[in-house]
């Protein structure tokens, strides 16, 4: 085993051990009000410091949100500044997903015209780290009113290009998101590709080649099931990357003549599962958090020497954290236990 990567595995291994364990998401589910819930996660070793200040007889829901989400800040800035700088390039990417959510929002209000709240700028989790790793010049961008302005926004990073392309080609919202979207994915594949060794770059291949597959499925799904789409819209939005299927079983999919048609063949596929329980219900997203969970654990598990087991710690905090907001927005509007834990896949 490398040396530094025994190092990553034994510090993975330091900061999984904070995590909440399946009793401690009963005990959660078991509180009657999100002061309770910041009382019990005070003394859990993996919020106790991020909530150490914390009133919990006078929390905001929306105050404990931000903190609790401020955790994996902290957390993916101690991974970042531990691994070596040849590393980093990869841990980057991680950023830039969070940074695409600050740039689509961004971009939101200037297509539908609704007015910043400044608490929504200020929900930002990334804000310390943000203002030193972010190239997006933030002024330009919180104060734009145009497309052109988010292009200038943005001139000394890699989302001008696409912006670029969708302005020349008078791109809607959507549109817009699905070439950042694509030109993230796309970078990030050509860059596993050229930064890390066999080994390395196959696990991470694992990682998001399964997750760009499942979403390109979903897509496809959506598509012909709520917005009746052309298939050459279809086609055009695809992510760029293909893992485990072949493009002639897309093209089958996308020219499926309905939804139920593209369901058949996707359940051929080694992806069947994200259609499971469809007849009772079950929602895709569901599926795909439940696919993704299960792929993460066990990369993070199986192969801790490895920079895949960082992002997929990262992931795993991410579910986490998702879980405690689900766990607080249930209690806030008082739904049964039961009902919030059919949400958060406790094992």
């Amino acid at each position: 085993m490398e040396v530094q990567y025994s190092a990553i595995a034994a510090k993975l291994k330091a900061m999984h051990a904070n995590f909440l364990t399946d009793e401690d998401f009963e005990q959660l589910l078991s509180k009657k009000s999100v002061n309770d819930i910041c009382s019990y996660l005070k003394f859990t070793k993996g919020y106790s410091q991020v909530l150490e200040n914390v009133n919990e007889h006078d929390v905001h829901r929306g105050a404990m949100e931000i903190l609790i989400e401020q955790n994996l800040v902290d957390e993916y800035v101690r991974l970042y500044n531990f691994i070596d700088h040849s590393k980093r390039e990869i841990m980057e990417f991680w950023f830039m997903r969070h940074e695409l959510e600050f740039l689509k929002r961004e971009i939101r209000h200037i297509y539908t015209h609704e007015a910043r709240s400044e608490d929504v700028v200020n929900r930002n989790r990334f804000e310390a780290f943000f203002n030193t790793h972010t190239k997006i010049n933030r002024e330009i961008m919180k104060n734009a009113t145009s497309l052109s302005d988010c292009i200038e926004a943005c001139k000394d990073t890699p989302y001008w290009q696409a912006l670029k392309r969708a302005e020349n080609l008078n791109a809607d919202f959507f549109s817009m998101g699905m070439l950042l979207d694509s030109m993230y994915y796309d970078g990030m594949w050509k860059t596993i590709n050229l930064r890390l060794d066999k080994s390395q770059r196959e696990l991470i291949k694992r990682h998001m080649g399964t997750k760009i597959d499942l979403l390109n499925i979903m897509w496809i799904y959506r598509g012909k099931k709520y917005f009746d789409f052309e298939n050459e819209i279809i086609f055009t939005y695809l992510l760029p990357v293909r893992y485990r299927l072949s493009e002639d079983v897309f093209k089958q999919m996308v020219t499926a003549p309905s939804a139920q048609s593209m369901v058949d063949i996707a359940r051929t596929t080694v992806y069947g599962e994200l259609f499971d329980g469809l007849e009772k219900g079950t929602f895709v997203e569901e599926n795909y958090s439940r696919i993704t969970y299960k792929l993460a654990k066990n990369i993070f598990i199986n192969h801790p020497d490895s920079m895949a087991a960082v992002y997929e710690y990262l992931s795993l905090k991410e579910i986490e954290i998702k879980k405690i907001i689900t766990i607080i927005e249930g209690i806030r509007y008082s739904q049964n236990p039961d009902s919030i834990r059919e949400h958060i896949n406790i094992s």
